[in-house]
């Protein structure tokens, strides 16, 4: 019997030989069965670097921030071109270090107000991955001395967002992730509608009735209050202003209205309104006074007067009452006008006010409710294969959007998910393949079991730039 270590002896030389024949014939093209070569997994190559979309929509934020300036002493109202109002109160603010606030405060406003604004500045409308309508996305954000300041711990500030939507809302906060991606989370206010309050009465340059009444022309129903100056005030947002304000401010706000001259007989029957001191009846006192009035009101009143003082005094009846029969029909033609409206309803609606806790992103929002949800397949060129791409979906019955990024391969397929059923889209796409930028768009309907095409072409960074709008001013 052979001792251990003569057994190993011969096993070793015994391997040595198995392994010398299989070298040889694996060198004769026989492979090899004893120790097969293990088959490597497949190597997925790393997309291009992505482009930064990022660099493209700042620009266009920057351009978008309207500046004011508040002081430090005192509560300020400032109002942006879109008409959110901020109540800006130096007491609850601090800087960012906890030191108090020592100088003017410096405040940006942004107003995103339809789906391309929140695509240009990719501001997408996401709550934890649920799909929000927004009434409204907005920036405040203020410094001090060139130091950002903070709303206290605890304390609030009051800011009215205006009615875009007449669907009830809630108010959002926003913050964007390491990707630059949009998500809002809900602050649990819900937001009622109110409407913005205008006062004639709050001056004392307002000719109280019965001395001087609110005038009304019999024929076309045209109210309007009489002023002693031009520097009279009236109450309009949050503060007193002239009447030469107001009208600027209201001609800022798509309201056009005048300041006109009229002379008012202080006795007498009636509120006679003439437009010429050459013209009064005998006995009469008059002055000289001021109202507020629309253009084609006035035409319109204009007119009338005119009518009536070119025909004889005792045909005078039946020129009023043709004229009375021709308004008529022509009333009917401004029914889907906006003059017809009253003053009030042209003013803007505005959300009771709301306060806030946090500078920053802001949304008005509510969750989109649908009548279901689907993913839809995209049919992406072959070209960029082994791409990094970022899309944006665009509502276009509400303000919305979908901001995402996906590294496209020929092993993954690139589908939108749960997109809402039967809404109207347009898909927005950019990827960069060795060095060359691509940009894709394509309008579509969201439909079960589709599969859309997506054309890409070659576009250069000043015209990628112009789809973000970096040339707007705001």
């Amino acid at each position: 019997m052979p001792t251990q270590p003569a057994a190993f002896v011969c096993a070793l030389a015994t391997a040595c030989i198995l392994f010398s024949c299989n070298s040889k014939k694996s060198k004769t093209g026989i492979v090899s069965n004893v120790l097969p070569a293990k088959q490597s997994d497949t190597v997925t190559p790393l997309p291009d670097a992505a482009i930064d979309i990022r660099a493209y929509y700042t620009d266009f934020i920057e351009k978008a921030i309207q500046q004011f300036t508040a002081a430090a002493q005192k509560i300020s109202v400032i109002t942006a071109k879109k008409g959110l109002k901020l109540t800006v109160n130096p007491s609850v603010l601090e800087k960012e270090d906890g030191s108090p606030v020592d100088g003017k405060i410096n405040v940006s406003i942004i107003e995103l107000t339809s789906s391309n604004d929140l695509f240009k500045s990719s501001a997408a409308t996401v709550s934890d991955g649920r799909l929000l309508a927004s009434g409204g996305s907005y920036f405040i954000g203020m410094e001090c001395n060139g130091q950002k300041l903070r709303i206290k711990k605890g304390m609030t500030m009051q800011v009215d967002f205006p009615v875009l939507k007449n669907d009830e809302m809630k108010l959002f906060y926003g913050e964007r992730d390491s990707k630059g991606i949009m998500n809002w989370k809900e602050t649990g206010k819900g937001l009622q509608q109110d409407y913005e309050k205008i006062s004639f009465r709050s001056s004392p340059d307002f000719i109280p009735q019965p001395l001087v009444p609110v005038l009304e022309h019999p024929a076309i129903n045209i109210k309007y209050c009489l002023f002693n100056s031009m520097d009279s005030k009236v109450y309009f947002l949050n503060r007193f202003m002239t009447i030469r304000e107001l009208v600027a401010n209201l001609r800022s706000r798509g309201i056009e209205r005048v300041v006109d001259t009229v002379y008012y007989n202080w006795y007498g029957k009636g509120t006679n309104v003439v437009y010429s001191t050459e013209n009064l009846p005998g006995g009469y006192l008059h002055g000289r006074q001021y109202r507020m009035i629309s253009p084609s009101a006035l035409s319109r009143e204009k007119d009338s007067l005119a009518t009536a003082s070119c025909v004889a005094k005792d045909s005078y009846d039946k020129a009023y009452s043709d004229y009375t029969k021709a308004y008529e029909e022509y009333k009917k033609k401004l029914v889907k006008e906006k003059e017809t409206a009253s003053f009030t309803d042209q003013l803007k609606k505005y959300y009771a006010p709301a306060t806030i806790g946090a500078l920053g992103w802001l949304n008005c929002d509510r969750f989109y409710q649908g009548p279901g949800k689907t993913d839809v397949n995209l049919d992406i060129p072959i070209t960029l294969n082994n791409s990094r791409i970022e899309y944006f979906v665009i509502f276009r019955s509400f303000n919305g959007l979908i901001n995402e990024r996906i590294d496209f391969n020929a092993q993954t397929k690139m589908v939108l998910k749960n997109l809402p059923i039967g809404e109207l889209v347009t898909l927005v796409a950019f990827s960069k393949s060795k060095g060359i930028i691509y940009a894709g768009k394509q309008d579509f309907t969201v439909q079960k079991n589709t599969k859309v095409p997506v054309p890409f072409k070659i576009i250069s960074r000043e015209e990628l730039g112009k789809m973000f709008g970096n040339n707007v001013k705001a």
